[in-house]
């Protein structure tokens, strides 16, 4: 026995350097055995593809009497599983605006399959990179590395030409699935001065900068070294992209720069990074902002008669000129920091952008004696804004804040069903900066209120054991519009979406109320047909059908992250059973009840004659959970779970039972 231990230890030990001293090759279309053999990642065995290395570069290079910046990628992926295929779908964003563009070229893409003891290699045709809008400001290129599947290698790279400055191109060292190399290389020249924000991660595996050892470059009368910055992080574990976050970008390991500052050649400089005050102050003077709102009040009296308009209160004025603007004048779903045309091209076009919609709804607002002002944020899908660096381009969205009757009410004349003192919930984004003059203010966004859905069963069992439901949604505030604005009120459309929970809708039963009545709850009834489970002589019936949730979204044994549901929800069920001739409740879910600062929960069970009775609700106080209270929250789901799933079992009388087996016989 003593002499086999020294042999188990050292067997244990090449196992261990055998996975450790993996050698992966940095270098793009060069490939090594470990990345060929490589079946499963051992820091994430569950992963279905690894990042093998990510590797950025930016630089400048001379452009006439200005600087472009180069962007350069290359990317090795390896696929895990079949489910690792979507990483063979690439992506890459590039930004104009006005006379500013980038360019994307020298895209290449392969993928590699170790086959028949040979690499078989698959170029991608560049005939299938197709180009898509995506707004004013973004387009993207996508293509799909061929022949992919569970084994294959993909490999892509390709580089971006940018006239566009200020904000350097950021780097993301994790992903959603683990990287094992991810290196991002910044080479500065002096005209420019950057800062940078490291989010997700305190420091990197390595970072290093130095004068580069290359010629001396010239510009104007200035000769000049770069000054190169490469930053490394190694082994980033993938991104569990949970529910309830805003977007993924506030949470990921990622560096990003912001111009501060430019050191003109012929001598002076210009600070970039400004104050709030100052961006105020530029905003009210924009042609494209502040000079719009002024030229939309001059067009009021044109577009807006109020002079023949009785008014109780300026609460009734205000949702006149909002819903004015709603009913004659469109969205196209496009968001912005400017307005896209002028407020007489809006009027006579009657559509634009999301700055259009509101700042003209402002300016008509101030025409009125309504004082109103714009506030610019960021929508969740954007992620959060960093409030100690003042740049715009962390906004993408304006809304309406009005002084009615006193008080401050936020608005957003794009959203037509909407009540016109509520904002959509894509902008429930923490706070939103006030632009006004002289004084800087940031408007909370969060919404403090609930919306709830309440849903109502009658369940009974017919003659041939058929079950048959009636039921009926009663929707508050945010999921009233979910519902007005993914439904309508067509039963076409309603069938359908009933259908992909698997019912058997009958539809001429589908109703709908109060689709535009704004005020009041949206209402939907419809009926359907489902088969009970019979099980010998018990019938198992699910009191809400599969109407509550029935896998806990919180998958994490702990997060770093808040969990952030938006808006404070409540939803109710009530199932009323009509227990059928010869029948008896064999099993009743038990009562639970519980109440806390941050969620209530109540479940209730009766029986009163042939009817029974199942009530279930539950109510998320807050809209954002800290991650200290993660595991509570998870267990909040659990018990949602676990209750608004339990079924209720139906036992046939004896004497039934003997009759129906005599009977068989």
């Amino acid at each position: 026995m003593k002499m086999k231990t020294p042999s188990l230890l050292f067997l244990c030990l090449i196992v261990h350097f055998s996975i450790q001293g993996q050698q992966y090759i940095n270098e793009f279309g060069k490939l090594g055995k470990d990345e060929i053999e490589l079946k499963t990642y051992p820091k994430d065995k569950d992963a279905h593809a690894v990042v093998l290395f990510d590797i950025g570069r930016s630089y400048f290079v001379n452009n006439d009497r200005s600087f472009d910046v180069v962007f350069e990628r290359s990317t090795r992926i390896k696929v895990l599983s079949e489910a690792g295929n979507e990483w063979a779908q690439v992506e890459i964003l590039f930004y104009q605006e006005g006379g500013i563009y980038e360019t994307v070229s020298e895209i290449e893409a392969y993928a590699y399959n170790y086959e028949n003891g040979i690499i078989n290699k698959t170029p991608l045709d560049l005939s299938n990179v197709y180009e898509e809008k995506v707004n004013n400001y973004w387009n993207v290129k996508k293509f799909a590395v061929p022949n992919v599947k569970e084994g294959t290698i993909i490999e892509y790279r390709y580089k971006i030409n940018s006239q566009y400055m200020f904000n350097l191109r950021d780097w993301e060292f994790q992903w959603r699935i683990p990287v094992i190399h991810s290196e991002y290389q910044v080479e500065m020249i002096p005209f420019y001065e950057y800062t940078f924000l490291l989010q997700g991660a305190s420091s990197f595996t390595s970072q290093k900068s130095f004068v580069s050892r290359g010629m001396e470059r010239r510009f104007g009368s200035v000769t000049f070294q770069d000054m190169i910055h490469n930053y490394v992080m190694k082994e980033v574990p993938a991104f569990d992209n949970e529910e309830f976050i805003t977007s993924i970008n506030d949470y990921i390991v990622k560096i990003d720069f912001q111009l501060s500052k430019i050191n003109y050649p012929e001598g002076g400089k210009v600070d970039v990074m400004t104050t709030w005050e100052e961006m105020n102050k530029e905003l009210l003077k924009h042609k494209d902002f502040g000079k719009y709102i002024q030229g939309a009040e001059k067009l009021a009296a044109k577009v807006m008669d109020l002079d023949g308009e009785q008014f109780d209160n300026e609460m009734d004025k205000f949702n006149f000129i909002i819903d004015h603007v709603k009913k004659n004048y469109n969205w196209d779903k496009t968001h912005g920091r400017y307005a896209s045309k002028s407020p007489k091209k809006f009027v006579e076009e009657k559509f634009g952008n999301v700055l259009d919609v509101n700042l003209f709804a402002i300016g008509l607002l101030n025409a009125s004696g309504i004082e109103a002002k714009p506030v610019l944020l960021s929508t969740r899908s954007n992620g959060k804004i960093a409030y100690d660096y003042p740049f715009t381009h962390f906004f993408n969205y304006v809304i309406i804040l009005a002084i009615v009757d006193g008080q401050k009410v936020l608005s957003d004349a794009t959203e037509v069903l909407s009540l016109n003192h509520r904002i959509p919930s894509r902008c429930i984004n923490e706070k939103g900066l006030i632009v006004q003059k002289d004084q800087v203010e940031w408007m909370g966004l969060e919404c403090l209120f609930p919306s709830s859905i309440t849903t109502n069963f009658s369940l009974e069992i017919t003659n041939d054991a058929q079950l048959l439901v009636d039921i009926s949604k009663y929707a508050t505030e945010y999921d009233a519009l979910q519902y007005r604005n993914a439904q309508t009120s067509d039963q076409e459309t309603i069938a359908k979406s009933l259908e992909k929970l698997g019912y058997d809708v009958i539809d001429t039963s589908i109703a709908v109320k109060n689709q535009l009545d704004r005020e009041l709850p949206y209402v939907l009834n419809y009926q359907l047909k489902t088969h009970p489970e019979l099980v010998n002589d018990k019938i198992y019936i699910s009191p809400f059908l599969s109407e509550t949730t029935s896998d806990n979204p919180l998958k994490q044994n702990e997060r770093s992250y808040p969990v952030d549901i938006t808006y404070p929800k409540r939803r109710v069920f009530r199932s009323i059973i009509a227990i059928p001739e010869g029948y008896s409740v064999d099993y009743l879910p038990a009562g639970q009840r519980i109440s806390s600062g941050l969620f209530d929960l109540n479940y209730s069970a009766s029986i009163n004659g042939n009817l029974l009775t199942v009530t279930f609700d539950y109510y998320f106080k807050n809209t954002v959970y800290a991650p200290a209270d993660y595991s509570k929250v998870k267990s909040y789901f659990d018990q949602i779970v676990k209750k608004g799933n339990e079924k209720i079992v139906l036992q046939k009388a004896a004497e039934l039972s003997r009759l129906d087996e005599i009977s068989s016989n």
